[in-house]
């Protein structure tokens, strides 16, 4: 017989309350014999179960927890020195992509001629395709920082824009046939999604510009080591190109992971192995801090994953550097405990998760990305102990078997063969009946007290 076997503190599960007062951490099983004693709990004759609201079968997707890195968190000067000395801290939030917004050179992001014609600093408007930002370091110190990180286990992806350029990007002066033309002849901006006045439209109608944008894609690959590209507004550029240039970046570096800033399942047939799901932030809104069942949600899920070739996936997020602007985590999921509850949850699902670096320490302001601050990493430490502790844990669930949801008084329960994670929704205390496969088994209770936004994960 097998002896009952406890992972250590530094592996338990955080139990996050809505009162904010620290909870006792759930063990989290790991391989040990089922019930007290090592015997399996016998249900009661007439015990309820937590209700099953969808069944998935087994689908091997692709599972990254992607760390986001807004470079502008980190002071005026050296940030890609200040991101190495962090990264034991982020890789403990069970990082396996290290996600760098743009690290180039900006260029002015307003019209030539406009009253005021001076730089904002928005990274997304590139100077030089093939230099970095001085302000963030050194291409020396982008190599180290880079090094640094895949030495700790995780990839590295760097940001791309290839839709648009600053206003004194070289390409403009050197090569102003590469953009789009108004009627009276002058550099057209964006109008697709919204006129961005403050960047010049590339035409990828020009085939030289194909070859401009390639090179500049593999130089950083070739040159620093990078893993991936998250690609910006990628919908926006041609899928053609898309797709030329990914089959270039995926023989050059077999692996090499490709996400699209994008909603448009269109974007898994040009070669993107991850695409953006903003519709997973907005469903989760209406999960949380409800009551009410979350068979809708799940429905839609179901239909969001059917629309996902496997392996490929879609990423889940709580908020990203362009929802900061807009409101803080904990304003939009009801508190910090109700964020990390979303978070915990979409990341129990079968898909990739991203967390905007941020959002760990409970910033409770909107963060405008286009500003340089100085973001204190040691804020609120009890908060982002409980965001690695959770993740560390995810990291450890096997999502390739079926998949199974259940719920009972507010707790969402997502079941695989070899793990359960309960999340209380609600934002109410209660005691929850566990689905009926997992009850008394594995050293699973067959019922279970949660607090406010109190999430639990077992492992076997």
């Amino acid at each position: 017989m097998r002896k009952t076997v406890f992972l250590t503190a530094a592996l338990l599960v955080l139990a996050a309350c809505g009162c904010g007062k620290p909870q006792t951490l759930p063990i989290i099983p790991s391989g040990q014999e089922t019930g007290p004693g090592g015997k399996e709990t016998i249900p009661e004759p007439g015990i309820t179960y937590a209700t099953e609201v969808l069944t998935l079968p087994a689908t091997a997707r692709d599972h990254y927890q992607i760390y986001q890195v807004n470079l502008k968190l980190y002071g005026n000067s050296g940030a890609f020195g200040k991101v190495q000395a962090r990264l034991d801290e982020i890789k403990a939030l069970g990082t396996d992509i290290l996600y760098l917004m743009p690290v180039y050179a900006e260029g002015k992001d307003v019209l030539p001629g406009l009253p005021g014609n001076k730089p904002f600093g928005s990274p997304y408007c590139i100077r030089n395709y093939k230099e970095v930002n001085s302000l963030y370091g050194t291409l020396d110190e982008l190599k180290a920082l880079v090094n640094a990180a895949k030495a700790k286990g995780m990839k590295v992806m760097f940001d791309w824009v290839a839709n648009h350029t600053s206003w004194d990007n070289v390409w403009l002066s050197e090569h102003p046939e590469w953009y789009e033309h108004k009627a009276d002849g002058s550099i057209a901006w964006p109008t697709k999604d919204g006129e961005w006045k403050d960047v010049a439209q590339l035409d990828f109608g020009k085939k030289e510009l194909w070859a401009a944008m390639e090179d500049a894609l593999e130089y950083w690959v070739t040159e620093v080591g990078i893993d991936g590209y998250r690609c910006d507004y990628a919908h926006g550029v041609r899928d053609d190109f898309w797709k030329e240039a990914i089959g270039k970046l995926k023989a050059l570096k077999p692996g090499f992971i490709m996400l699209a800033e994008s909603d448009f399942t269109r974007m898994f047939d040009d070669g993107f192995d991850i695409i953006f799901d903003r519709k997973m932030k907005s469903e989760m809104r209406k999960v949380i801090g409800s009551t009410a069942s979350t068979k809708n949600f799940f429905t839609w899920y179901k239909s969001d994953q059917d629309a996902a070739p496997a392996p490929k996936t879609k990423l889940f997020f709580v908020t990203n550097h362009d929802d900061a602007t807009e409101a803080a985590p904990a304003t939009q999921f009801k508190s910090n405990e109700g964020a990390l509850a979303a978070y915990v949850l979409m990341a129990a699902l079968n898909g990739s998760s991203m967390l905007y670096g941020s959002q760990e320490v409970g910033f409770n302001k909107t963060i405008n990305f286009f500003n340089t601050q100085t973001m204190d990493w040691t804020a609120n430490a009890a908060l982002k102990t409980r965001y690695q502790e959770a993740l560390q844990a995810l990291a450890k669930v096997d999502r390739s078997g079926a998949m199974v949801a259940s719920e009972s008084e507010g707790v969402v329960y997502v079941a695989y063969p070899k793990a359960l994670v309960g999340v209380n929704v609600s934002g109410k205390a209660c005691k929850a009946s566990l689905p009926k496969a997992n009850a008394g088994k594995n050293g699973v209770p067959t019922s279970q007290e949660f607090g406010a936004y109190e999430f639990k994960i077992w492992t076997f």
